[in-house]
């Protein structure tokens, strides 16, 4: 099989992930929602969800134009799938909503959180508890810091997502707080979050040193040929005191 073929293969794996989570999550949803929502076409759609009835899934629709699809009623649902990125993203945002007081549904949101994740294999949990660990979330910011919230480059966040759960090195251009921009090249070990704010905690490679670089001063991310061994040390060092959340498991990280 060619690299092509097999890349072609794992797109659609994901799609029909997405595809399936898409479909249970409504009472009912047309082709086009579907089409647009997975960024594909509606033949593309068609296709996928004739395959996955061939694969066993008791999927039905409504006749006509603009009709919708569902799983059958009394059909077993597929088991929840959740790639690391989609948890850690969970994870954060629930770790976000608690630090706002007062928001209503909020009080379960943790215990909401642990049985998600405590439907994963073992491995796939003790992987995302070192990930999130390396996650500080703090307060918000203050509404000072709020005043100098500047624009994010929108190829940050893949560039980073990547550098931060591969353990790969990364490298752009940063604007200091005294308007000095210069290039760096870092080890990005952790995230530091003030809302809306984000901080890349890392190993400044060129400087030997510990550096917090915040997101809307850095330019032209991308990540480099290094990889490093990601450290909750550098993390601790560079937060101090601070304390940060950790996932709600009784089960010890080996």
């Amino acid at each position: 099989m060619s690299r092509s073929s097999r890349t072609n293969d794992l797109d659609r794996g994901d799609r029909l992930d997405a595809l399936v989570a898409a479909i249970r999550a409504r009472e009912g949803v047309s082709m086009g929602e579907l089409a647009e929502e997975l960024g594909v076409s509606v033949r593309t759609v068609r296709r996928d969800v004739a395959l996955l009835r061939a694969r066993g899934m008791d999927i039905e629709g409504d006749r006509g134009r603009g009709g919708g699809i569902r799983f059958a009623r009394f059909a077993p649902l597929p088991p929840l799938q959740l790639d690391a990125q989609q948890a850690v993203g969970l994870w954060l945002s629930v770790q976000i909503a608690r630090r706002v007081a007062g928001l209503p549904f909020s009080r379960g949101n943790a215990a909401a959180m642990n049985k998600v994740l405590a439907a994963l294999p073992n491995e796939r949990r003790v992987q995302l508890r070192r990930v999130c660990r390396r996650i500080v979330v703090g307060a918000h910011a203050s509404e000072a810091m709020r005043a100098s919230f500047g624009e994010m480059p929108p190829t940050l966040l893949d560039a980073f997502e990547r550098c931060f759960r591969e353990g790969v090195c990364m490298s752009f251009r940063y604007t200091d707080r005294s308007e000095v921009p210069t290039q760096r090249r870092v080890e990005p070990h952790g995230i530091f979050v003030r809302s809306p704010f984000w901080y890349v905690l890392a190993v400044d490679i060129d400087k030997d040193a510990k550096r917090m670089f915040r997101m809307d001063r850095i330019v032209n991310p991308r990540a480099y040929s290094r990889s490093f061994e990601p450290s909750l040390d550098v993390v601790e060092e560079l937060m101090g005191d601070v304390p940060y959340a950790t996932l709600g498991f009784d089960d010890p990280i080996p």
